[in-house]
């Protein structure tokens, strides 16, 4: 036999074996005891985010937007404005993880909101007239948000942070 096929026999008796040793009952006595399941963290509770909420997003921008006129304050970055607005969001109810309430800004009258906290109930997800708001509830008075919309002939993104008025 040549050394090749006579290491590939050896190695497959090995292997079978080791299966059927495998195979056979363990004594109890060297089983191990069944260890209990590390105790998952304690999620949050659903947030209460009724109130009135405020922030001033850094946007850029892209053709006409509500809360972005052409001719508003601002710089040109290439075709497109960077701009600053201050937002005010009012939530005024809250079913659950379910809320509604409306946007606004100096530039726009208010516009409806409605959104909803994800399982993790930190994650918020949020829509407006026009677009889209996707955020983090960093603490009970505090949310990381991100907005964006496209519409024919307009897109904004705009991110900030709003925080709860007392």
């Amino acid at each position: 036999m040549k050394p090749s096929i006579l290491s590939f026999a050896c190695a497959a008796a090995l292997l079978v074996s080791g299966v059927a040793a495998a195979q056979t009952t363990t004594p109890a006595a060297s089983t191990p005891a069944a260890q209990p399941a590390p105790a998952a963290a304690a999620k949050p509770a659903v947030p209460d985010l009724k109130g009135t909420w405020v922030g001033k997003g850094e946007a850029i921008v892209d053709g006409p937007a509500g809360h972005h006129p052409p001719g508003a304050a601002g710089k040109t970055a290439g075709t497109y404005r960077l701009r600053e607005e201050t937002f005010t969001v009012r939530i005024e109810g809250q079913d659950g993880k379910r809320v509604w309430g409306n946007f606004s800004s100096p530039q726009r009258a208010a516009e409806r909101l409605i959104g909803s906290v994800a399982a993790d109930n930190k994650t918020v997800y949020f829509v407006t007239g026009e677009g889209y708001i996707d955020g983090v509830v960093t603490n009970a008075n505090t949310m990381d948000i991100c907005y964006r919309h496209v519409l024919p002939g307009s897109a904004v993104v705009a991110c900030n942070q709003w925080v709860r008025q007392k």
